[in-house]
């Protein structure tokens, strides 16, 4: 018994660890969807024509706006809209569609994050 005792608690010990590295996402502070994004979380904000993405580290803090750039996919009635984006807030990079979106959200977004991709997809449903 005492030869498996300490194997069963190093798997625990480590199951445990990478298990806090990401938690739980944090609340949606601007009323977006959240998602994990290689060890980021991204939040993604769409209102009328406005695409905003918020980006915070793995510790939940806020990762400067300079050090972000890229791109989202955004499906509005069935077409989709590629939106580049760009510095715009502390922590945000924002652009505009061509036409306001409704309230069904499909979007994939690709950041550059301190010179490491990012990517997430985000879905809402009406």
């Amino acid at each position: 018994m005492k030869r498996y005792a300490i194997p069963l608690l190093l798997a625990l010990g480590l199951a445990s660890g990478s298990a806090l590295a990401h938690g739980e996402a944090p609340q949606a502070a601007h009323g977006g969807l959240v998602q994990e994004a290689q060890e980021l979380w991204l939040e993604l904000v769409v209102k009328d024509a406005d695409v905003t993405v918020y980006v915070l580290d793995e510790m939940r803090k806020p990762v400067p706006a300079s050090q972000i750039s890229g791109t989202a996919t955004v499906l509005v009635g069935g077409k989709s809209y590629k939106v580049d984006l760009s510095p715009a807030g502390t922590n945000s990079v924002q652009g505009k569609l061509p036409v306001a979106a409704t309230s069904q959200v499909v979007a994939t977004v690709s950041l550059k994050v301190g010179g490491r991709a990012a990517s997430a997809r985000f879905t809402k449903k009406a």
